[in-house]
């Protein structure tokens, strides 16, 4: 019994850790797991578009999940309770799908996010979305760091940053722990009211904001195995120097990291960073 719950439990890891990716190509199309056939038990899975500066867009061309509960009298107040499509736009949920109603097409110029999770019972066909990336010839901002260890700074550093930039470098989940640190940081101050509403640092550990940062206050050291994501805005005025972060992955010493032998070279304004890059899908 033991060993049949044992095989089950990591059935279900492996299936909430084998869907979903980091999209860095200009436009694909992405279907649910085993598409058209019925998706598994158990799915946890999330698609990040990152935006770096550009617009992004994500129609779903086709959409069958569990339908939801029906609400009072089927009327109305039904809702996702099993299993569901949900849209996240930068940090904010934009709602959940489910049954025959998918989303449609979004739109935003900001990073999109699409996470999907199925529960244990009632499987179906699932869905395909397609995305786009449009930057209107315009430089992307940001990057994807698939080397071992780099650092990273914002646009002209440590010169003044440009304005109206909004950037985003990813870091892919693993199996090994990797650690981000701040080593300089200087953004245009916070509003009188509080909040980094001008200027900020917004940083994501797998899908959970931990908050924007802006004048002096330098985030805290990051060490996680969820993947990372950080974004970089500024407002129509007032640059400052802007920041520098280095990351590392805590590799076995059989797999040491190996510092890349030819950098990056990222064009004026893209924000430096080390390593390719990576357009896996």
């Amino acid at each position: 019994m033991f060993f049949i719950v044992g095989v089950f439990c990591l059935a279900a890891i492996a299936n909430a850790q084998r869907c979903g990716n980091i999209l860095h190509q200009h436009n694909g199309t992405v279907t649910s797991p085993n598409y058209p056939d019925a998706y598994g038990p158990n799915e946890d899975c999330v698609w990040t578009i990152p935006g770096r500066g550009g617009s992004v867009t994500v129609t779903f061309k086709d959409f069958e999940l569990q339908e939801g509960t029906s609400g009072f009298l089927g009327l109305f107040g039904g809702s996702c309770d099993y299993d569901y499509v949900e849209v996240i736009i930068g940090d904010r949920s934009q709602g959940t799908y489910c049954g025959t109603s998918g989303p449609g097409t979004i739109t935003a110029n900001n990073d999109i996010q699409i996470r999907f999770v199925s529960d244990a019972t009632t499987n179906a066909k699932g869905f395909k979305f397609q995305f786009k990336v449009d930057h209107g010839g315009n430089t992307p901002c940001g990057a994807h760091l698939d080397d071992n260890f780099g650092t990273v700074t914002s646009p002209n550093y440590p010169e003044d940053y440009p304005n109206n930039k909004f950037c985003t470098w990813t870091i892919a989940r693993s199996q090994y722990p990797v650690t981000v640190m701040f080593t300089d940081f200087q953004l245009e101050d916070g509003s009188f009211f509080g909040g980094c509403s001008y200027d900020n640092v917004q940083i994501f550990d797998g899908t959970t904001s931990l908050g924007k940062f802006c004048g002096t206050d330098i985030p805290a050291a990051l060490t996680t195995t969820n993947g990372v994501r950080i974004t970089f805005k500024s407002d129509s005025s007032v640059g400052e120097r802007g920041f520098s972060f280095e990351y590392r992955k805590d590799v076995p010493s059989t797999q040491a990291p190996i510092k890349p032998t030819k950098p990056t070279e990222k064009p004026a304004g893209s924000g430096d960073g080390s390593g390719d890059d990576s357009f896996l899908f």
